[in-house]
């Protein structure tokens, strides 16, 4: 005589048999009982040779075959009943994807983001989460759902996220593509510059953006490259192109095309060369004499490029123009300030 196992395991959906060897004589009887209820007899069957009485469950579910079994034999001299055996149906693991519906998902930075799954089976599976590989931690679990959200993404969210749920009877797991984008922020744009001839130029830009911009510099519209006369530098969220030696044919209009893959930005600024100004004095102005109440001028020619803007002093305080003074200038450089009746005060 063989007894049922106390315990027994099996998957839904897959068939299991119990098997009780009893011999006896008269043969008995043998009537199954599912938690003290009789089991249907065209699931009971008797291997004569083994003398083995079987009880066949086929497509057991949780609902239907999990319980207490037990059987009872009878013959005219008396009867016998097994211990009971309690069958376990265990449940593969089922995964549903909440939230997104799609498996790749692109946001803008500051827009929310959650990944929502229900994980159910039986045994209950242990689940894990993972942004590319390394695990990370729910923001909710209630139930089989799980959550993880974040209310305003930023470019390190970006990633894949991959949920696994393991059980005894199986393993499953859902993944999705995150990718965070940011629109172009110009916080620096270029401007114009003035810079002496044969020294160094530089324009300068900063902007933001994810993914990381490309900029593209162009002077009159032909496209720069990294040489001894033109320096390109890109650092985080910084833009720089310098100009060596600057010269007379470097001066002009400098574009730089701003690009991310999902945005675009032009900016634009002018390079001035010049050149320190220079003067010259017509007569020895320092030497400069006058006959109180008579005109009296006092000239220089200024060279230079820009053209110099030229301001005069008079011990070292501002002249400002009035009826007695005078400040006229002439298309070659030449300055001139005019006294209208000269007084010893103006020595």
């Amino acid at each position: 005589t063989t007894q049922l196992p106390k315990q027994e395991e099996t998957v839904s959906g897959k068939d299991v048999t119990f098997r009780v060897v009893v011999r006896g004589s008269p043969r008995p009887d043998a009537e199954w009982f599912f938690n003290d209820t009789p089991v249907a007899p065209e699931n009971v069957s008797f291997d004569e040779e083994k003398s083995e009485y079987q009880l066949l469950l086929k497509d057991p579910t949780v609902t239907t075959s999990e319980g207490s079994y037990r059987v009872v034999f009878k013959n005219e001299l008396g009867e016998a009943e097994s211990a009971p055996c309690v069958l376990t149906i265990l449940e593969p693991v089922k995964l549903t994807k909440v939230a997104p519906t799609t498996d790749l998902i692109d946001l803008k930075v500051g827009e929310p983001f959650e990944f929502s799954v229900d994980a159910d089976g039986k045994e209950a599976p242990k689940v894990q989460l993972t942004k590319d590989g390394k695990e990370v931690k729910f923001t909710s679990v209630e139930g089989i759902r799980h959550v993880y959200s974040v209310p305003e993404v930023k470019p390190e969210h970006q990633g894949v996220y991959k949920l696994t749920a393991k059980n005894k009877t199986s393993a499953e797991e859902t993944s999705v593509t995150l990718n965070v984008t940011a629109p172009l922020e110009v916080s620096q744009p270029l401007s114009d510059i003035h810079v002496l001839l044969g020294q160094p130029g530089t324009l300068t830009l900063t902007c933001d953006g994810f993914p990381v911009p490309k900029v593209t510099w162009y002077f009159n519209d032909i496209e720069l490259k990294n040489t001894t006369k033109h320096k390109i530098e890109a650092k985080p969220n910084l833009y720089t192109l310098t100009i060596n030696k600057c010269d007379h044919p470097d001066v002009g209009t400098y574009r730089a095309h701003i690009a991310n893959g999902i945005d675009n930005s032009e900016q634009t600024a002018k390079l001035h060369v010049g050149v320190k100004p220079k003067v010259e004095a017509p007569k020895p102005a320092n030497d400069q004499t006058c006959v109180i109440e008579q005109d009296t001028q006092i000239s220089w020619k200024f060279s230079g490029i820009e053209k110099p803007h030229v301001t005069w002093f008079f011990n070292g305080q501002p002249l400002e123009a009035n009826e007695r003074f005078q400040i006229t200038e002439t298309e070659d450089g030449t300055s001139t300030l005019s006294i209208h009746k000269a007084q010893l005060a103006d020595k």
